[in-house]
């Protein structure tokens, strides 16, 4: 008699057996993803309570039996709301000692608050501790070291009494890790307080230090300690570094801190906050300065032995596929700028005198060191002149202003403060220096009123407006009003429109910057702002100060400016549709309106501007009569359907009296107006509904036809889109005797792997072999169009090419043709390119604003 089967010790999970349950945990085990996409998706799929079920799968141990991805400890973290302590410390039980070697080795290059444990794990004993501070404890010591001091990290901040040692490894972690990656990211590091969590964001190197302050009172002697023996490392990254270093930095001397900076990677606000933070004397710092420039960075040499970093550590042999030829989108590469208290990198390194990494030593003519030597000046200049100590003459010709640049605010405005100080005289002889320079004479701009003097103003701007190459507008943004008469007159002796243009962008950042400090000047001067200088393909910083300069106008002044600038923005009107107010004239409304339609060729994406949508119904009779028996182009009313509240644009619609043209319309009648040769393309776009079962094309299911899925790292891949080729006659061609092209990725969640994807072209008799699946899946909607064949070329195209070109780029996909690249490629009509398609086509992961581009034997994407 056969024996029955034993009896399942795991209970079912809603519908999902014991046998599904294990065959579930085993897959999860093997998923590499520190983000977690692919656990979440694969427990979505399996069940809609996906955390419910997650838990339960740990509970019985059906997980982390191989832990190779922190994804599954992420997405634990992520769900621990009612879960029992139990439950918890059965996952902690599975931290590996080192998660450093998780994901193929990307788990060294992560932060962390103790050493080899992720964040996220801190989450678990978090949130256990709150259940049941007793029986974390009393598991502590049944688990490794790191994972002993990571259960300490919680108790101490818990205000628990640890073992010193663990607090002393502990702080030196939390230095070192601050120092080299930096802590103040906003994570969220709670205290406890009483039993339960009282929130603490890191979002500050000051927020880090009262994090250790828990573990130890010599965060500022750690980070001294760490800094002296890595100039190399520090110089690498000295402007991060010294930001989160600013307490160690203070107990070096100031030579250290010299040597240190040297003419490493930092900009000039960080070296400002490490040289405010110190005490050094002015005469300490002046004879630093001119020293530094006749010696260069070798007379402060740090004389503390050097850590010798260690090679970056790969991919444990373990790991599947280690070294597979990829090209680094998810193997590690790691930078060996791991370190472990005071060794060197991954593993410890040993100081050893005798082979000590060579620090690279710079003259004091090399820019970097002649930046930081004018800083060191400026500030020992600055602490002077607070102390009444008089002000050395030989200072002054360290002062060097090359590398000033108008993206620097704080340091224009430090030498601008340093040049009062000095008076008129000295001043001006150190512009004049700079003024000799055959290159960066224009950085005499931005300190031209101090001290104002007719001369040397007049001396400087002729020499700007005979120069070959603009100087920075920007810089000459930092002087009062009282040059603009002067800047008027260098433009109009300018000798190439470039530098003409540069002018009057100047003028427009003078008064922005001092209408943004609340400064008056006289209203004639308006008369010279040019507002076609108005840099709107930059933004931000350039373009914000300007508007609200514009803005705080009185109405008349502001109308003045904008009828006086209606003929200079004649050929792009649309420019004043973006500085519009809603206390204008309805008549200028009118006209403005009327100016911008009549050149909606010029629009783009977002053209108009977002002026429009502060507009109420009063806008919409003197829109429509703007837009007339014109036509209702795509572009046009696109652009007024982002730009215009809802219910006004409804208004204008309801208006026209006529149709409004297509996207599809809108291409084929500009492709007709270009001449010369034209390709023929088919855009694609996502379909409503779900295909029919016997439907060749369709985007996500799975296609008809396919019996195997093309395999990647032994597991099969996703289907992304089948192409129908009775659809598409010219790619057919290529391969007599298809019927469908398919697409498939290894991790469309995740982009990973994209450029391992494959094509499987099959057959009219293999459709049977497969009936496909149409869950989950779209129609695909195909479209031919003949398009000039100039817009794949690489060069700038104008006018109706121009807007094909944008057209034919924001489909959602098109096949055929030649790629339009979002970064660098090579341009024109490819035989081998098949086509390419966004996030809009096909809902996979393509980062930011990506593009994947398709062609025969290779699979390339782009994002920014």
């Amino acid at each position: 008699m056969k024996k029955p089967p034993p009896r399942s010790t795991i209970p079912n999970f809603n519908d999902l057996t014991e046998k599904k349950l294990r065959s579930l945990g085993q897959k999860l085990d093997k998923l590499v993803d520190a983000n977690a996409f692919k656990h979440n998706s694969l427990l979505r799929k399996s069940d809609s309570d996906s955390t419910a079920l997650l838990w339960h799968l740990a509970r019985h141990g059906l997980v982390l039996h191989s832990v190779i991805s922190v994804g599954m400890f992420r997405t634990l973290s992520e769900n621990t709301r009612g879960i029992p302590a139990d439950d918890i410390l059965t996952v902690l039980r599975r931290v590996p000692d080192d998660m450093g070697a998780l994901d193929k080795g990307q788990g060294r290059s992560w932060p962390s608050y103790t050493p080899g444990i992720s964040t996220e794990v801190d989450t678990l004993i978090t949130a256990a501790y709150v259940a049941d501070p007793a029986a974390v404890t009393a598991l502590r010591d049944e688990l490794p070291e790191n994972m002993q001091l990571a259960i300490d990290f919680v108790r101490g901040r818990a205000g628990e009494t640890i073992p010193p040692a663990s607090s002393v490894k502990i702080l030196r972690h939390l230095v070192t890790t601050h120092l080299v990656r930096g802590l103040a990211t906003g994570w969220d590091c709670p205290w406890i307080v009483e039993g339960r969590l009282v929130e603490f964001r890191l979002n500050s190197t000051a927020q880090v230090e009262l994090l250790a302050a828990r573990f130890g009172s010599s965060w500022a002697e750690e980070a001294h300690a760490w800094i002296l023996p890595r100039v190399n490392e520090f110089r690498a990254r000295a402007g991060d570094i010294g930001r989160n270093g600013v307490a160690g930095l203070r107990l070096a001397t100031l030579a250290d801190v010299i040597y240190l900076f040297g003419d490493g990677w930092w900009d000039p606000r960080s070296l400002l906050e490490v040289l405010d933070a110190r005490d050094d004397a002015p005469a300490a710092l002046f004879a630093a300065a001119l020293k530094l420039r006749a010696e260069g960075t070798s007379a402060f040499k740090i004389t503390v032995p050097q850590v010798r970093p260690e090679p970056p550590q790969k991919p444990s042999a373990g790991d599947e596929d280690a070294d597979d030829g990829d090209d680094g989108d998810d193997d590690y590469a790691g930078d060996g700028d791991e370190y472990d208290e005071y060794g060197g990198g991954g593993g410890g390194g040993e100081v050893d005198a005798d082979a000590e990494p060579e620090i690279e030593e710079a003259s004091g003519d090399e820019e970097r060191v002649v930046l930081l030597a004018t800083l060191l000046t400026a500030v020992g200049i600055e602490r002077a002149h607070a102390s009444g100590q008089a002000i050395p003459l030989e200072v002054d010709a360290v002062i060097d202003l090359d590398k000033v640049y108008d993206s620097e605010p704080q340091l224009i405005a430090r030498l601008r403060g340093v040049m009062a100080i000095l008076g008129p005289a000295r001043t001006h002889a150190i512009l004049r220096r700079q003024l000799a320079k055959e290159f960066w004479f224009g950085k005499v701009s931005a300190f031209l009123d101090v001290h104002f003097d007719r001369a040397l103003v007049e001396e400087a701007f002729a020499r700007l407006a005979a120069g070959k190459y603009a100087a920075d507008a920007g810089l000459l943004g930092f002087c009062t009003p009282a040059l603009v008469p002067f800047v008027v007159q260098a433009q109009a002796q300018a000798r190439t429109p470039e530098i003409k243009a540069m002018f009057g962008e100047a003028i427009l950042y003078i008064l922005a910057r001092a209408a943004a400090g609340g400064e008056t000047w006289d209203p004639a001067l308006e008369q010279h702002l040019q507002l076609d200088q108005i840099r709107f393909d930059y933004g931000g910083p350039k373009v914000d100060p300007v508007l609200a300069l514009l803005d705080k106008l009185p109405l008349a002044r502001w109308v003045k400016v904008i009828e006086a600038n209606r003929e200079r923005c004649a050929e792009e009107p649309v420019r004043l549709l973006k500085l519009l107010r809603t206390d204008m004239p309805p008549a200028l409304l009118a006209e403005i309106l009327k100016d911008a339609v009549a050149r909606q060729q010029k629009l783009g994406s977002g053209g108009l501007g977002d002026r429009l949508r502060k507009f109420g119904p009063e806008i919409v009779t003197p829109l429509l009569q703007a837009i007339g028996d014109a036509p209702a182009t795509n572009t046009l009313m696109k652009d007024l359907d982002r730009s215009l509240d809802y219910l006004v644009f409804t208004a204008v619609k309801e208006g026209l009296g006529k149709a409004i043209e297509t996207p599809e319309q809108e291409l084929r009648r500009l492709a007709a107006s270009v001449p010369g040769e034209t390709i023929r393309i088919y855009r694609l776009r996502r379909g409503q509904g779900e295909p029919s079962a016997d439907a060749v094309a369709r985007i996500g299911g799975a296609p008809r036809g396919v019996v195997t899925p093309p395999v990647d790292r032994k597991e099969p891949m996703t289907h992304v889109i089948t192409l129908d080729l009775a659809q598409l006659p010219e790619l057919a061609a290529r391969r007599p005797g298809a019927r469908s092209l398919s697409l498939y990725l290894p991790d469309p969640d995740t982009g990973e792997r994209h450029r391992h994807g494959a094509l499987v072209w099959t057959s009219e008799a293999e459709l049977g072999g497969a009936p496909g699946s149409t869950a989950d899946a779209r129609p695909l909607v195909v479209e031919a169009f003949d398009v000039p064949a100039q817009i794949f070329g690489g060069e700038e195209l104008t006018g109706p090419a121009k807007r094909v070109r944008g057209i034919v780029y924001g489909s959602p996909g098109y096949v055929g043709g030649g790629p339009l690249w979002l970064q660098d490629g090579e341009p024109g009509v490819d035989p081998r390119f098949v086509f390419q398609f966004d996030e809009s086509l096909c809902g996979i992961n393509l980062g930011d604003s990506g593009v994947m581009y398709v062609f025969e034997g290779d699979i390339d994407w782009q994002c920014h």
